[in-house]
């Protein structure tokens, strides 16, 4: 996944009818990392990826942290426009230390409660607005290190690039593989089929999908942990497929999923 692609869905996202939803995401998937930033940020990457070539390691929370003055930027701009829509969200005022400690426990996915309750805002909208500051930087790093993943050997649940946990899922149009997409940098990564991609279970008797009646999107299940995976079947699409975009067209797929008594396994 690259930049590109988050350009094209914001410009696809702009031509649909704008409700609340559209139009919150279409803001917050525009982000973008300021012209002054990436020299800074690039030669981190730079830095990142001698050691990522000799060696593949999964990003941790310093290596993709580098410039704060960055991050917080960031955040900022996503929390203006979340305020747009949520006006108790009270993230403007967050002070450096106090965004640093937060997208910390958001990268290592420990529990947002105690800090959100502290700065008097849900941990829904702290975590969306870390997620959305996270997102250009993370895609800068997974655009310049995901060639160098090594596909055939990584077949673990977590994202090559940052650890994320996958979101979305494809079946490539040439062999019908399944790739997963991790749900904060974009990645994606070759995994198996018959496995849950969340707990691991490979008992066939407990893992299932259902489809619509076109077989285009796929709806995978797993029973032992009640979580669930959207995907595309590439072999069944002609012309461009965006995946960012396509995370808002399924948006169905996941209310079936819920009334079904699944949960989403990010």
């Amino acid at each position: 996944m690259t930049t590109q692609a988050d350009t094209e869905t914001v410009e696809q996202l702009g031509k649909w009818k704008q409700t609340r939803y559209i139009e919150l995401h279409r803001k917050l998937l525009g982000l973008k990392i300021k012209d002054s930033y990436l020299p800074v940020l690039d030669d981190h990457i730079r830095q990142i990826a001698k050691r990522f070539a000799q060696s593949n390691f999964v990003l941790q929370f310093e290596d993709v942290f580098p410039d704060e003055a960055l991050f917080c930027e960031l955040f900022w701009e996503a929390s203006s426009i979340i305020n747009e829509y949520f006006p108790d969200s009270k993230m403007e005022s967050l002070q450096p230390s106090v965004i640093k400690k937060a997208a910390n426990g958001w990268y290592q996915y420990s529990s947002l409660n105690d800090i959100a309750r502290e700065i008097g805002i849900s941990w829904e909208a702290l975590s969306l607005c870390l997620k959305s500051a996270f997102h250009p930087i993370l895609v800068r790093y997974s655009e310049r290190l995901s060639p160098l993943v090594n596909q055939d050997s990584w077949r673990q649940r977590i994202c090559p690039i940052c650890g994320g946990k996958p979101d979305f899922a494809f079946l490539n149009k040439e062999t019908g593989a399944r790739w997963l997409i991790c749900s904060r940098c974009d990645t994606e990564w070759l995994f198996l089929r018959l496995e849950c991609p969340f707990c691991g279970n490979r008992d066939q008797d407990s893992l299932a999908y259902l489809t619509d009646e076109k077989e285009l999107y796929r709806l995978y299940t797993c029973e032992q942990c009640r979580t669930y995976i959207k995907a595309i079947d590439l072999r069944r699409t002609e012309g461009e497929v965006l995946f960012p975009l396509e995370r808002i067209v399924t948006l169905d797929l996941d209310r079936q999923a819920s009334e079904a008594g699944y949960q989403p396994g990010w």
